[in-house]
């Protein structure tokens, strides 16, 4: 079974994705903050990280170069409300795998993600 990390804030939208990608079939963890991501990504094995661009404690734009010096090949999909950042050209360079706009299309991303990780 694939295992997702859910990076965001907001505890209803994380609800939300983890009832749904559970539903979906994958085995889904959960944080808030990119302190606790950091922690999960060194104690559980990931195979997609969903990472929201505006955390409490760390920009996710931040959060993503740092994941990227330790964890380069993983997975990422950037969640924003702000559609604004579809064109910001750091966010490509980190290889972000794709990039959803809230509110999110639940369908979509299961599409999103079936095609990376299956």
């Amino acid at each position: 079974m694939k295992t997702i990390l859910v990076v965001e804030d907001e505890e209803s939208l994380r609800e939300i994705f983890k009832d749904e990608l559970t539903e979906t079939g994958y085995s889904v963890l959960t944080c808030a903050t990119a302190k606790d991501c950091f922690q999960k990504l060194t104690t559980e094995k990931v195979d997609l990280l969903i990472l929201d661009i505006k955390l409490p404690d760390l920009s996710g734009l931040e959060l993503l170069e740092r994941i990227r010096k330790k964890y380069p090949d993983l997975p990422i999909i950037m969640a924003t409300a702000y559609d604004s950042f579809r064109t910001d050209f750091s966010v490509w360079v980190a290889n972000v795998s794709d990039y959803i706009v809230k509110p999110i299309d639940l369908s979509v991303l299961r599409e999103k993600i079936k095609k990376i990780i299956g």
